[in-house]
């Protein structure tokens, strides 16, 4: 096969199709024209431009958290590899395999005044599962070594947990040149090891039997119906109750899906009675900032964190058991084993949850059109068996507030919370299934990361919906940065960009509401079928948003 006459160029090519890797997101360069020879030479590998490194990372982490498979991504000397660093971080806290291929220049002019040369080899390391620099000779000795570090690399983003892994090329010139090159390296197989809990571990059937106040906090992920149904068993005990998230993907009847509204019914009477004494932990970020503070505050006598590779972590501060092993799997061996006793702590947070969501539905009624209402409509409207979206930040909180339908699932970049690759990462998604996909974000977001759109690879079943409220609302809710008007536009960051301009520079159909008749009939226009993603702006009033915020909380604990 035709391919670059660089060994470390081709090798990595042909090593990341034979283990299975089918996308290469790729920016613009010369130096990693090697790369760019190989891996468009592959045709078991699609190759996809995306000019903005920034954008091309968080687009490639969409591709990768939707096909559970590495996702390469192609970059030249020099800064260049910097911009990737967000969704780095993002990838690296969600568990998302990455590839990042890093063309350099010879390490030799590092610091010595080269264009396009930085420190480049482990620049990215903190966020990085592994950092490898390949050799640049291409004697017998750095041949096998080349391969072998090919080899660990591609294996190291998905074992023994998934996440990103930098490898970086330096290359000297000529840099274009093709050869047919024969196969050197070896394929070396990974062989992974389930982890599993050992038969004698049933002390935790019988803890669970014995304790009065058992709670299953579920975190971000997507997770299999069978999981679902382990979890609904467990509900069923009268000491458990279980909390899920929108982004946990994990709602069922017999669950707590709506952490941040229903814990507003905890108060002085009740507290002592839903208080957990175990409680029991999986899945990535949980958005409720609430729920973190009370457990923080009553401190559970026992914490399982289940997590086959985070070890110790005391999001809670009561840490007393790191229990490695897939969630699943801990699930299945307590299945059967766990008694019901004479406890009422289930029943407990159903009738929290059920008074306040009478509260939420009552307060709704009378609520004039803001953040909050709209957020009603689209969660009633959005189509079935949709991916939604969540961008940070009020969005990813809004949504914890309301009922969800089971057969739409909830994604958000909450590993690190950031609002900088929203829309790419979605528009990822969006390639990658091929799904009816809504991404839901503010202004400012929006305006941050529109790059996404300078992108070939964008689905028409992409919907994005805007929530232009002027500026980072939040920060009029938050207290601090609300209680002083002239630091408050330092927080908020209002912005006078035209979002229909920005919206039709990139040839996309965009529409607009401002009421909820507006709204309604907005959203019935971006749903039907377009060519290109389709942008629907929803103007609302950031004075009044935040109020109504501020009174639904307060209701709602006043009931």
């Amino acid at each position: 096969m035709l391919t670059s006459d660089h060994f470390a160029a081709a090798e990595l090519a042909r090593l990341c199709a034979a283990k299975g890797v089918r996308y290469a997101v790729i920016s613009p360069g010369s130096r990693n024209a090697p790369l760019v020879i190989a891996f468009s030479k592959r045709p078991d590998i699609e190759c996809l431009q995306v000019v903005d490194e920034r954008s091309a990372a968080f687009f490639a982490m969409g591709l990768a958290q939707q096909s559970y498979q590495p996702i390469v991504l192609i970059c030249t000397s020099g800064s260049a590899v910097l911009n990737y660093g967000p969704a780095i971080a993002e990838a690296f806290y969600q568990r998302i395999p990455l590839l990042v291929i890093s063309a350099d220049r010879p390490e030799e002019w590092v610091d010595q005044g080269e264009g396009q040369t930085i420190r480049q080899r482990n620049v990215l390391a903190p966020h990085m599962k592994r950092s490898v620099q390949l050799p640049r000779h291409t004697d017998e000795l750095s041949r096998w070594h080349c391969g072998r570090l090919i080899n660990e690399a591609i294996d190291a983003t998905l074992l023994p947990v998934p996440g990103p892994v930098q490898v970086n090329v330096p290359f000297n010139e000529p840099l274009y040149g093709t050869a047919e090159l024969k196969a050197e390296a070896r394929l070396i197989a990974p062989m992974p090891v389930g982890s599993f809990l050992l038969p004698d571990n049933g002390w935790r059937a019988q803890q669970l039997s014995a304790s009065l106040k058992v709670m299953v906090l579920v975190g971000q992920g997507v997770w299999s119906e069978g999981m679902r149904e382990q979890l609904r068993k467990l509900a069923d005990l009268p000491q458990c109750a279980v909390l899920t998230e929108a982004t946990s993907n994990m709602d069922d009847d017999s669950f707590i899906t709506c952490i941040d509204r229903a814990i507003e019914g905890v108060n002085a009477s009740n507290e002592n009675d839903l208080k957990p004494d175990i409680l029991i932990t999986f899945g990535g970020a949980i958005v409720s900032k609430r729920i973190k503070g009370l457990l923080r505050k009553w401190k559970p006598a026992q914490h399982w964190n289940i997590d086959a590779g985070e070890r110790y972590h005391d999001t809670y501060q009561s840490l007393t058991h790191d229990i490695a092993v897939e969630p699943h799997i801990f699930l299945a061996q307590l299945e059967g084993q766990v008694k019901g006793n004479e406890s009422l702590y289930g029943e407990a947070w159903r009738m929290v949850d059920a008074r306040m969501r009478e509260v939420h539905q009552r307060i709704l009624k009378a609520t004039p059109f803001c953040d909050l209402t709209v957020f009603e409509t689209l969660l009633e409207r959005i189509p079935q068996s949709s991916d939604i979206h969540l961008a940070n930040s009020t969005a990813a909180r809004y949504a914890q507030l309301f009922d969800r339908s089971r057969s739409q699932r909830f994604f958000s970049n909450r590993g690190t919370s950031g609002i900088d690759g929203c829309t790419s990462t979605a528009v990822g998604a969006a390639f990658a299934t091929g799904k009816p996909t809504t991404l839901i974000t503010g202004d400012v977001a929006f305006c941050y990361d529109s790059n996404a759109f300078w992108n070939d690879n964008l689905s028409p079943e992409l919907k994005v919906i805007v929530i232009d409220n002027g500026g980072g609302n939040i920060f009029r809710y938050i207290e601090g940065p609300d209680s002083d008007p002239e630091l408050l536009p330092w927080f908020e960051s209002p912005h006078h960009r035209d979002i229909a301009a920005m919206v039709k520079s990139f040839g996309l159909p965009y529409y607009s509401a401002s009421d909820e008749a507006s709204l309604k009939s907005a959203l019935e226009d971006l749903y039907k079928p377009h060519d290109t993603p389709a942008v629907l702006c929803i103007t609302t009033d950031a004075r009044l948003s935040a109020t109504v915020l501020r009174t639904y909380f307060e209701q709602l604990r006043s009931a």
